[in-house]
């Protein structure tokens, strides 16, 4: 069976078939729409498709896990990614036109997203790149999305929507959520895609677990209410039309280009990255990066939702909160781990951050 499918699928890409490149497998797969990314997948070699759960998956050298898939109705794809990554890959996406097809329909491409292992990398490891932060919301255009990095030893959950453009004129863009949350603006402009960060505590995270349920993974999707897995789609986009109205997503994401994003992504990584270290500061920031600190303080807190230093403390905090749950680290040794000159001021960093004190967890 594998040797007739390696054929196969090296025949379909065999301008682009897998290679090692600054540190990346890239696997090529065709992301025209739901269903030729479906048919992509079940092509590669050591893939199995289990059409009774409708579930791709896979357990090789590069990662284990797969997604499963519902079409919920014609135009409107619902898919379930679970990957733990064993390597670095790099997942680019070909857009090719289905031979059988009058005209090239793409598809507009809606995520929520957890990736565990968030990474510092340079620019020029694929084309058009893009590194989620940990938790996010993503809308992108069709034909737009191009490369997907993941790292090893990330174990990554996605929830993605594919929506065509005659479902999304037909059901999204007469609905009064649609226009209030800025999107027909996004749909108009000439910005590619949006990116939303979320925290770790974003009730939206919850949708893991819902739609674990409603989707009732690894068991015969026949036993699936489809009726409810409607409804819990339909909240999970109104869900995310909130979110962009309540905080002005778009205004705030279509402000900054490409270039400015990709900078600014790179300042969240360095602070990701320097959490057990004292807040840098604005200026060396700006220093480091290669931009002004005017630019740097208002395109961050566009692209973020929230100032420099914040946002760090922030992130501060959620670390904090693991290390008493889980690691049960005392309080002054935390403090000191995360650079505070007493346990009284990380306290009430902590209590700012959180509504209640790091002691209440011990309690």
């Amino acid at each position: 069976m594998y040797p007739k499918k390696l054929k196969t699928w090296l025949n379909q890409f065999k301008q682009c078939y897998f290679t090692y490149s600054k540190g990346f497998y890239h696997l090529p797969y065709n992301g025209q729409s739901a269903k030729s990314l479906i048919d992509s997948f079940d092509g590669f070699p050591f893939v199995r498709h289990f059409k009774e759960k409708q579930q791709i998956y896979s357990s090789n050298p590069f990662c284990q896990g797969g997604f499963y898939y519902q079409e919920l109705e014609e135009g409107c794809w619902l898919m379930y990614s679970k990957i733990r990554y064993k390597a670095n890959v790099a997942y680019d996406l070909i857009y090719k036109k289905d031979p059988a097809a009058e005209q090239l329909e793409g598809y507009y491409m809606l995520s929520l997203n957890n990736i565990n292992n968030v990474t510092s990398i340079n620019n020029d490891i694929c084309h058009k790149f893009v590194c989620f932060p940990q938790y996010s919301w993503t809308f992108y255009k069709p034909g737009e999305r191009h490369c997907d990095l993941n790292f090893k030893g990330a174990e990554n959950k996605y929830i993605t929507l594919y929506i065509s453009e005659a479902w999304l004129q037909k059901n999204l863009r007469v609905n009064k959520k649609f226009s209030d949350g800025g999107l027909d603006k996004f749909i108009q402009s000439s910005t590619s895609y949006i990116i939303w960060p979320l925290g770790p505590t974003d009730e939206a995270l919850e949708n893991f677990d819902r739609f674990e349920k409603v989707m009732n993974l690894g068991s015969d999707v026949s036993q699936v209410d489809r009726l409810n897995l409607k409804y819990t789609t339909l909240a999970f986009i109104f869900e995310f039309f909130d979110l962009c109205k309540q905080q002005r997503v778009v205004e705030r994401s279509v402000a900054v280009d490409y270039d400015d994003k990709f900078s600014m992504s790179k300042v969240e990584r360095y602070l990701r990255e320097h959490l057990f270290e004292k807040f840098a500061g604005v200026s060396f920031l700006a220093k480091k990066f290669g931009v002004s600190e005017t630019k740097l303080k208002t395109e961050f807190r566009q692209l973020f939702g929230k100032p420099l230093y914040q946002y760090f403390q922030d992130r501060q905090m959620e670390v904090a909160k693991n290390m008493v749950l889980e690691d049960q680290m005392l309080i002054k040794d935390i403090s000191f781990k995360l650079g505070y000159e007493s346990p009284g001021k990380f306290a009430q960093a902590f209590k700012k951050c959180h509504g209640f004190s790091p002691s209440a967890l011990n309690g």
